[in-house]
């Protein structure tokens, strides 16, 4: 009797070490030989769930842009004013600078190759956080004078630039927590009144 696989499970241990093997040789110098070793199996077995290295990176960008998107949405459509969702939106976002060392690599080659399918992220998260931005300003505890969307792109972009800092320089911040606190108080009193 053959043995039965769930191949959706399959792919995404597929994902899983593609994503470890991506991170630590880059995607260039990735080949789908070294994703089959550290998924524990040979050749044309992986070739069967992926034919080739551009669909899995594509499933793997839709991966990864699942998670954020969940983080994303967690946060800001939890309880609290409209600012408290933002700092509790920063914190966890700044949450990642830990595996950042690793990851970053991976998704920075990613965001700039995969661009198409990362920008409609991007606008998704800038415009529900321009949102939260315009309630936090009806109520008064956000800064009336600025623009909902621009502020929302200046939020993200600090976020994103300590990443990117993070990734090029792991040893030069330390205490990630610190890090991850000035972040959120940086971010907060841009927006606040």
């Amino acid at each position: 009797m053959p043995k039965l696989v769930d191949a959706a499970a399959q792919r995404r241990e597929i994902r899983r070490a593609a994503q470890r093997v991506f991170a630590r040789c880059g995607v260039a110098g990735t080949g789908l030989a070294h994703v089959a070793d550290a998924a524990g199996m040979g050749r044309s077995s992986l070739y069967h769930y992926y034919p080739d290295k551009q669909a899995l990176l594509r499933d793997l960008v839709r991966d990864l842009l699942a998670e954020e998107e969940r983080l994303f949405d967690a946060a800001i459509d939890g309880e609290g004013s409209a600012l408290a969702r933002i700092d509790r939106l920063t914190a966890q976002l700044a949450g990642v600078f830990d595996g950042w060392a690793t990851a970053g690599r991976l998704l920075t080659e990613l965001r700039t190759q995969w661009a198409g399918l990362f920008r409609p992220f991007f606008r998704r998260a800038r415009r529900r956080l321009a949102e939260l931005v315009a309630e936090g300003q009806r109520a008064g505890e956000i800064d009336a004078t600025l623009d909902p969307g621009l502020a929302a792109a200046v939020a993200i972009g600090a976020v994103d630039g300590l990443l990117l800092q993070v990734l090029v320089d792991p040893r030069a911040f330390g205490d990630s927590g610190a890090l991850s606190d000035a972040l959120v108080r940086v971010v907060h009193k841009a927006l606040a009144p």
